[in-house]
């Protein structure tokens, strides 16, 4: 059976208006669960059970779909299964992160990695996002407890 995360949840996808794309991330992930009673603790979740998810396997994924057809236009793998969120741009840019801590950018019609930058901690739950500051444009990403920003040299 799928884990208890899903093979898509909560983290962020994005709409790609000029190829008309959904990406988003994806899990590729298995458990198996063992019946118990619930504890029905407030506040808690409850699964009906334990979920037994083996750590050494599962991988996770980058996935761009047409929103007409849901079919699959690219799809970039990433080596474990992740939680990070997705940003594209009107310049044709996606970026988005994996549980490694790899923070990537990707050619929006084609999937291709254009670039990668290692923060030192996972990216988790949430997407990069983009502003301008002083003229520039920047695209930060939050990774463990530290917010990374990014900006193309003067």
């Amino acid at each position: 059976m799928p884990d208890p995360w899903g093979s898509t949840n909560f983290m962020p996808p994005t709409f790609y208006p000029a190829l008309e794309l959904f990406i988003l991330t994806a899990r590729e992930t298995c458990a198996t669960y063992v019946p118990e009673e619930p504890a029905n603790t407030p506040g808690q979740s409850n699964f009906g059970g334990t979920a037994v998810i083996d750590a050494e396997q599962g991988s996770g994924a980058l996935r761009a779909l047409d929103v007409h057809t849901g079919d699959l236009v690219w799809e970039f793998t990433y080596p474990s299964p992740t939680f990070g969120g997705v940003l594209s741009t009107a310049s044709g840019l996606v970026f988005a992160g994996d549980h490694e801590g790899n923070f990537m950018a990707f050619d929006a019609e084609t999937g291709e990695n254009l670039w990668h930058y290692q923060t030192g901690s996972r990216i988790w739950g949430a997407a990069a996002m983009t502003f301008m500051l002083d003229g520039r444009q920047l695209v930060l990403i939050p990774s463990g407890t530290t917010l990374t920003a990014f900006a193309l040299p003067d």
